[in-house]
């Protein structure tokens, strides 16, 4: 069961006791991340999360991991679309002290000018690695063609241009506008008391002045031109890579379910439809899948391939042809329930485990302040019907709402037979 208490300056705490568990997970979530940046400054949140790592006023960079590594345990952070999160999981009897290393780096990193300079080239080398593996620059394209000219459709590691732009007044201020209680949550899971670490909140952040939270500019998709939306980049590469994504809802829509569970018929797992026909019938890729992504105010549903260069367009066809499917055709009750069923179990096994749990309902809770009910979920989730997916299916895949990102070594002219393939009838 999960337990929430809020301090009076306004940090969030939420805990969930798992009996019996050696370990402990931890995390400090921020209510910030790319969708809250300038497009001149972007990459900055990722900027911030990498200093934290970097000495504190007690602390220096290497005794940071070692006092976290130290013990067995293992630390890390990422930054997202809407949040930043620094995380740990240690043996149980180390939960104080790594809570201790975890504040200092929030509330006391000193961004020393050499350490920035440092990180710079650092962060600019992780932004070029990036670009150099075709199957993840790929999913960057397709947030610029999902999300133009909006925070969402930018990369959360920033350009190297943006990350070359910021200076330490930047980091400062961002630290400043954002790194305060009212935007903090903290969440533990393990064999512990809520008010165990209700009473080190306190310590660790009771002094601490609140202040007003964060918001971002919501997404207003304009009306959706008659064509696709293609995005295409000629490489030499061995395969072509490509995502094909289409808008989707938000993560507190009431037909959320309806989307996920779709997402696992179409290509959640290895007995997913894109799967069977694309890898085990026709084997045009060894790796095919599809993936959601909520956000507050919206959200995609996205399908990532790589094939050989000249099967590019028939993986496309065939592609094209299962959405058709599912728009035309109504599924089986027994489809639906294996669906339905591995969706719900890959959720408890994923619960099990202390750290996978404070991610998970730590992300929900952050933009939402009730915690996740698993109750409930199960509730919704077997309320699903066969026509209800059918009707997400109708809803999310049309020719209004197809975006593909394409890299390969194809000429340009490959654009236009590229744009016939993705045509749904």
């Amino acid at each position: 069961m999960i337990q929430q208490s809020r301090l009076e300056n306004g940090l969030q705490i939420a805990t969930n006791r798992l009996e019996g568990r050696n370990s402990i997970g931890l995390a400090i979530w921020v209510r910030v991340g790319g969708r809250h940046e300038s497009k001149r400054l972007s990459g900055i949140s990722h900027f911030v999360e990498h200093m934290l790592f970097k000495g504190t006023e007690t602390r220096s960079t290497k005794r940071i991991k070692e006092e976290i590594e130290g013990i067995g345990g293992s630390m890390n952070a990422f930054t997202g679309e809407e949040s930043t999160c620094y995380f740990v999981k240690v043996p149980k009897p180390h939960f104080a002290d790594s809570f201790a290393v975890l504040q200092d780096m929030v509330n006391h990193s000193t961004f020393k000018p050499d350490e920035i300079k440092k990180e710079r080239t650092v962060i600019l080398e992780e932004i070029k690695m990036y670009l150099d593996q075709p199957s993840q620059h790929v999913h960057e394209m397709i947030g610029e063609l999902l999300w133009p000219n909006h925070a969402l459709g930018r990369t959360i590691s920033g350009t190297c241009q943006t990350v070359n732009r910021i200076r330490r007044v930047d980091l400062l201020r961002h630290l400043e506008s954002y790194y305060h209680p009212q935007n903090l949550l903290v969440t533990a899971c393990g064999d512990l008391e809520h008010d165990e670490v209700h009473r080190l909140a306190v310590q660790f952040f009771g002094s601490r002045k609140k202040k007003h939270p964060s918001s971002f500019q919501t997404v207003q998709l304009r009306p959706r031109a008659r064509r696709s939306r293609l995005c295409f980049l000629q490489k030499q590469t061995e395969q072509t890579h490509f995502v094909l994504a289409f808008h989707g809802l938000s993560r507190t829509h009431p037909k959320r379910y309806h989307m996920a569970i779709l997402n696992v018929l179409l290509g959640g797992n290895m007995s997913s439809r894109l799967f069977e026909e694309v890898r085990e019938r026709r084997g045009l890729a060894y790796e095919i899948r599809s993936s959601i992504g909520f956000f507050v105010d919206t959200g995609a549903l996205s399908i990532s391939a790589g094939v050989e260069p000249n099967k590019a367009p028939l993986a496309l066809r065939v592609i094209m042809r299962e959405l058709d499917r599912l728009r035309k055709k109504t599924i089986s009750k027994n489809e639906l329930q294996r669906a339905k069923d591995y969706f719900q179990g890959q959720l408890l096994l994923g619960l099990e485990d202390t750290l996978d749990n404070i991610l998970w309902f730590g992300e929900r809770i952050l933009y939402r302040d009730s915690p996740p009910k698993l109750r409930d979920i199960q509730r919704e989730v077997e309320k699903v019907m066969p026509d209800d997916v059918k009707r997400m299916a109708n809803q999310l895949f049309n020719d209004q709402n197809v975006h593909l990102a394409l890299i390969g070594p194809h000429q340009e002219k490959y654009r236009k037979r590229t744009e016939a393939e993705i045509q749904l009838s």
